[in-house]
C-alpha cells in the first residue's frame, strides 16, 4: 500500500492485484499530522472485517480526510450516520452500506 497524499492510494497485492482509490474530497486541509497513519488504520479495520482491499483503502482514504480537516491527529468526531453518508458521497452507496454494516451505532 502506498499512500499518495491528496491523489489517493495505491495496494497492490503479492498476487498482482492493484487498486488505485481516489481521497474524499476534504472541506479544508487543517493539519496532515496522522493523516497517514489514520488511513492505515482505517485499511486495517477494514481488512478485520473482512473487506476488499479496494473498501479497505476507501475506509482509510474517508478516515485519513476526517483526520486532515482537524488540528491535531485524533480530535476528530462523526456519528456514524455523518460517515456513512459521506462515505456514499465519495464512493457510493453500495460502498457505504457495506462499511455500514460494520460500523457501531
Amino acid at each position: 500500500m502506498i499512500t499518495q497524499g491528496s491523489a489517493g492510494a495505491r495496494v497492490e497485492s503479492i498476487n498482482g492485484e492493484f487498486i488505485k482509490v481516489t481521497c474524499a474530497k476534504e472541506n479544508a486541509k487543517v493539519d496532515p499530522t496522522g493523516v497517514g497513519d489514520s488511513f492505515r488504520s482505517g485499511f486495517v479495520a477494514g481488512l478485520s472485517w473482512g473487506l476488499t482491499h479496494e473498501r479497505c483503502a476507501q475506509l482509510g482514504s474517508m478516515v485519513a480526510t476526517y483526520v486532515i480537516e482537524t488540528m491535531g491527529t485524533q480530535e476528530y468526531r462523526f456519528t456514524k450516520s455523518e460517515f456513512v453518508a459521506r462515505f456514499a458521497d465519495a464512493y457510493g452507496q453500495v460502498a457505504a452500506d457495506e462499511i455500514a454494516a460494520h460500523l457501531a451505532a
